[in-house]
């Protein structure tokens, strides 16, 4: 989901994420493929993070482009447990920044660099999990936005959990949001390979509304 959750691997453990993701609106598709997620535990409450994916996009009337999107660099800090605290919380301070400036100028990647510092918290009800995220995102490009989401996931089964989603981005006073509305499912097909997917539409958006989609697989070791 597009919402992070205050969850960490554990020390010295991998958390590793590898999908196939895209994003569709009229007149253009752009693929993420892979999208590669890398997390280390340090401790049980540190997540180191970086994020990066080779990017294709196919606008109508043009042919297909490639090339490095953007890529990520965060630090998890887990400061409350839910075992003793009664909730889950963390911050997550990251930077997203172009590899290749190339990118940005065709479109791949947005430019310039930014600065996210969200904070995350969840709870478990039984069968049922909640997660919120709230933050602010600056950028050496464009105005300062605003990024909030919340989710809520039931477990089917024990090994199988659905989940809704209600993501949103917007400027500083709340202007030029961009509201997401995201399904999902979650499968541990193993303690250690775990199966991770998505669909969801924009509700509202300056530009023609979005259908996106997720699939991807979750290394735990």
């Amino acid at each position: 989901m597009i919402t992070d959750d205050p969850g960490t691997p554990g020390n010295r453990k991998w958390e590793n994420n590898f999908a196939i993701t895209f994003e569709h609106r009229s007149g253009e598709t752009t693929y993420e493929v892979p999208e590669i997620d890398l997390n280390y535990g340090v401790g049980d409450h540190i997540q180191l993070t970086l994020q990066t994916a080779p990017v294709l996009s196919k606008q109508s009337g043009h042919g297909l482009i490639g090339g490095i999107g953007g890529t990520e660099a965060a630090v998890k800090w887990r400061f409350l447990d839910e075992a003793t605290s009664g909730v889950d919380m963390s911050m997550f301070p990251r930077i997203i920044f172009n590899v290749a400036q190339s990118s940005a100028r065709r479109g791949l990647a947005e430019d310039g660099t930014r600065f996210q510092i969200p904070f995350e918290a969840a709870k478990t009800f039984g069968r049922w999990h909640l997660g919120v995220e709230i933050g602010a995102r600056a950028s050496t490009v464009g105005r300062s936005e605003w990024l909030d989401g919340i989710v809520c996931g039931f477990d089917l089964t024990k090994p199988t959990m659905l989940m809704a989603e209600l993501h949103d981005e917007s400027r500083m006073n709340f202007s030029r949001d961009v509201l997401i509305l995201n399904f999902g499912l979650r499968h541990e097909f193993t303690e250690t390979c775990i199966l991770i997917v998505s669909m969801g539409h924009e509700l509202r958006s300056p530009e023609p509304t979005a259908l996106i989609g997720y699939f991807g697989m979750q290394f735990v070791y």
